[in-house]
């Protein structure tokens, strides 16, 4: 029995030195474990920190030796896409007054339509565009530091109370217009975009505009004269209680956005940047320039207007062929005359044609263009005209712009681009997509 107990005995400390074995393997298993998770861990939070935190500092453009950040492109980005985003649920709600099945609204229809695709179109260009809307800030930020323009915060708190206020149906206050009359347009051969330098911000799905004012601005062909106009009910003042819940409104808007008020601020004084920096331009735009008088007689197909091209050079008039087979409407009345134009009054196609025409009466061969198909006569050509008063005045509405396409090419002017789809905000990416749409 002695014997049975030692073997007992020797055999449970075996198995006491197996167990300790064993739960070392198990303990070091344990922390190659806990290693291997810290390091997950680790590299997860270093990828968010790189892809959230510390990438807002990279630099996606550098403009004459400013370097701009991805921090102010998000923002710029996110503050662009939203802006349309509310114009496209503005042109939605003006939709729904209408009746589908109307066919007498159908071409008002039409023009909403047009307008909404052109909504989504500038959408899907959001994330090239604002890198391209910060490199143009920066260059009037640098002109107007040279110029000594500056915004104060008082301006660009009375900017933002303004916007508040005419979003609510405040009449803004006239701005003292630029030296010059009012310009009134007079072509609408080739309507392009182009950015409104003076307009403040908006962020507001809040519609601008009144449905009779948007049809009177779309399909009305006349002026009604009114002698007396009805005048309107008088507004209430804002009061300071009421101003503050329209500005709490406003940064809870641009929380939406995932911006911040401040970058908000930033946006709202580039545009007072821009409107300042655009009305010094304009007391140097040049008023004379080289144009051209023209005719021309537009027809639907290229048949046609071979046609007319050899009944023109067999000698007949072109104001009577034009009067009598023009498609343009006023033909009827003006004989298929243009008037006097500047280079780029025209879509690219018909501008290429005219220009190249040297010698007074000639014509051109028939033109493509969106419009149909055109013959194009040279009335007469001038190096210097004098510009009349509405040019003038639509050249120094356009002077920043004009600025900005001379100063991005010009010698001393250096722009580089860093730009990476990993800089696009993840939600401005998600717009991208059709579904989205």
């Amino acid at each position: 029995m002695a014997k049975k107990k030692r073997s007992d005995s020797i055999e449970t400390r075996k198995q006491s030195r197996m167990r300790e074995r064993e739960q070392e393997q198990q303990r070091l298993i344990f922390i190659a474990l806990g290693i291997v998770a810290a390091l997950i861990v680790i590299i997860l939070a270093f990828g968010y920190w790189r892809t959230t935190i510390a990438i807002l500092d990279d630099t996606i453009a550098i403009v004459n030796n400013v370097p701009l950040k991805v921090r102010d492109y998000q923002a710029r980005a996110r503050y662009d896409s939203q802006v349309i985003l509310s114009r496209m649920a503005q042109i939605q709600e003006q939709v729904q007054q209408f009746d589908e099945n109307d066919p007498s609204m159908q071409q008002i229809l039409q023009f909403y339509q047009q307008q909404f695709a052109q909504e989504q179109t500038q959408l899907l260009q959001v994330p090239g565009q604002a890198l391209e809307n910060l490199i143009d800030d920066e260059l009037v930020r640098q002109e107007a530091a040279k110029r000594g323009i500056k915004i104060t915060p008082e301006e660009i708190d009375r900017e933002i109370e303004l916007g508040i206020k005419e979003n609510l149906g405040y009449p803004r206050p006239t701005r003292t217009p630029t030296e010059g009359p009012s310009p009134t347009p007079t072509h609408t051969h080739t309507p392009t975009l182009t950015p409104t330098n003076t307009a403040t911000p908006s962020v507001s799905p809040t519609a601008t505009a009144t449905l009779s004012a948007t049809l009177t601005a779309t399909a009305q062909a006349t002026a009604t004269m009114v002698n007396t106009p009805t005048p309107l009910p008088t507004q209430t003042p804002l009061g300071p209680e009421a101003y503050a819940t329209e500005v709490g409104k406003l940064k809870e808007n641009i929380g939406k956005g995932r911006y911040s008020f401040d970058d908000y601020r930033k946006i709202v004084e580039i545009n007072l940047l821009r409107a300042r920096l655009n009305d010094a331009l304009a007391n140097d735009v040049d008023t004379t320039a080289e144009q051209i008088h023209l005719r021309h007689i537009l027809v639907k197909t290229f048949e046609e207007a071979q046609k007319i091209e050899e009944r023109l050079k067999a000698g007949e008039d072109f104001e009577k062929l034009a009067q009598e087979l023009s498609t343009d409407p006023s033909a009827k009345t003006n004989k298929g005359d243009l008037g006097w134009a500047t280079r780029g009054n025209y879509v690219t196609e018909f501008e290429d044609a005219a220009w190249a025409l040297t010698n007074p009466l000639q014509i051109s061969a028939p033109v493509t263009t969106t419009f149909g198909i055109h013959i194009i006569q040279l009335v007469e050509k001038d190096a210097n005209r004098a510009l009349d008063a509405e040019q003038v005045a639509g050249k120094k509405l356009r002077a920043l712009d004009d600025w900005l396409k001379q100063i991005r090419v010009a010698a001393t002017t250096t722009i580089q681009r860093f730009f990476s789809t990993d800089y696009v905000p993840s939600e401005i990416k998600r717009l991208q997509t059709p579904s989205a749409q």
